[in-house]
């Protein structure tokens, strides 16, 4: 009896066993939720805030985290093969300050003016295979919430050190550096009221 049928057959079941195989699936981060609220932090005379509306450049519309190998190839960027953001990072940090400078008012009423942010950078930066950091940038525009009058505006630089030199470390870096984008933008809230006390009166008007 030959034995090539028998090998064939073999070989068909091999093949059709690892067809079945899949690839292990990318692993999905957020940022949790906000701890504390920011206008527990800000005392007296608030500007009222209706809206957070957070976007983001081109380059960071996708769920993909990226990270730059900056000892080697400074102006190449790359991504975590098996690692994702669970959304696009723009519809995650705009959840996030929501929650936290928007519902976080204690008289809020639904009133107010609009936070725009726009995210410029969200990347890792290796300066050595083993240390990193996580680099946030964004311009922070203080609207109405109708119309596009510029009552006021800020940039932001955020740098944080990641604890382990992988997408892990990222994350929760990156879960750092967006609470304190959060203190940061409710400071700057502060500083306009002190320098543009009329402005509190206009967002509530809005």
């Amino acid at each position: 009896m030959s034995t090539w049928p028998i090998a064939i057959l073999a070989g068909m079941l091999v093949a059709a066993c690892g067809g079945n195989v899949r690839a292990p699936e990318a692993a999905r981060y957020d940022l949790g939720n906000p701890a504390g609220k920011a206008a527990e932090a800000r005392p007296g005379t608030r500007i009222p805030i209706a809206a957070v509306d957070v976007q983001a450049a081109s380059w960071l519309a996708g769920p993909a985290m990226h990270f730059r190998l900056a000892y080697v190839e400074p102006l190449r960027r790359q991504s975590y093969a098996e690692s994702r953001w669970a959304a696009p990072p723009a519809e995650l940090v705009e959840g996030f300050l929501k929650r936290r400078i928007v519902f976080g008012q204690p008289d809020f009423n639904g009133a107010g003016c609009r936070l725009q942010v726009v995210m410029d950078e969200l990347e890792q930066r290796f300066d050595d295979p083993q240390a990193s950091r996580l680099v946030l940038e964004v311009r922070a525009l203080l609207t109405p919430s109708r119309g596009a009058e510029m009552l006021s505006r800020r940039t932001f630089a955020i740098h944080k050190p990641v604890p382990t030199a992988d997408a892990r470390g990222g994350v929760a870096a990156a879960r750092d550096a967006v609470v304190t984008l959060g203190d940061d933008l409710g400071r700057w809230l502060d500083e306009v009221v002190r320098e543009k006390p009329a402005i509190v009166e206009r967002c509530r008007t809005y």
